[in-house]
């Protein structure tokens, strides 16, 4: 009904689930309060007084999409949105448990995953590299060593190494 507030398709779509509940769209975000939710959103920092200051002075109509544009190719976004395969991959820097030994070089891996989000690697590729990457043919010394580096997705993680029962050790 309300033909004023969509920009597009994907508008339309959500204001007929509002209009369907009988809720009324806000209104737009004031600049300032848009800076700070794509900063916190895509780089999980709030934005410099710089960085604001510029954005606030752009009247471009591209000002979103450059903002957007520059923190997707922040290294903050590696590392806000890569944290979370870090969980779930259980990165530690230590086997953890009752005998703690250190993994020296676990850095790596955590550098691999911040750099593939930072390349926006694709997902499929992203996968291979971590389960098979050893066995993946490279076309050079460097990209040889990242597979490598990306197969710390097996390894990694706390273990418990006095376990007795080797099978429960494998698990």
């Amino acid at each position: 009904k309300n033909t004023e507030w969509p920009r597009g398709d994907i508008d339309r779509f959500v204001l007929a689930g509002l209009e369907a509940k009988g809720i009324k769209p806000v209104g737009d975000a004031d600049g300032l309060s848009l800076l700070r939710r794509l900063c916190f959103d895509l780089a999980g920092l709030p934005p410099s007084p710089e960085m604001a200051r510029r954005f606030l002075a752009n009247n471009s109509p591209q000002a979103v999409e450059e903002l957007v544009d520059s923190l997707l190719g922040s290294r903050q976004f590696g590392e806000r949105w890569g944290r979370h395969w870090l969980d779930v991959a259980r990165y530690a820097e230590s086997t953890g448990k009752d005998l703690n030994v250190a993994f020296p070089h676990a850095w790596r891996y955590r550098d691999y995953v911040i750099a593939a989000f930072n390349k926006d690697k694709p997902y499929d590729q992203f996968i291979r590299e971590q389960i098979a990457g050893d066995l993946l043919p490279a076309k050079d010394a460097a990209t040889r060593a990242e597979h490598l580096i990306a197969t710390g997705f097996l390894a990694i993680g706390p273990k418990g190494l006095g376990e007795l029962t080797p099978r429960q050790f494998e698990l």
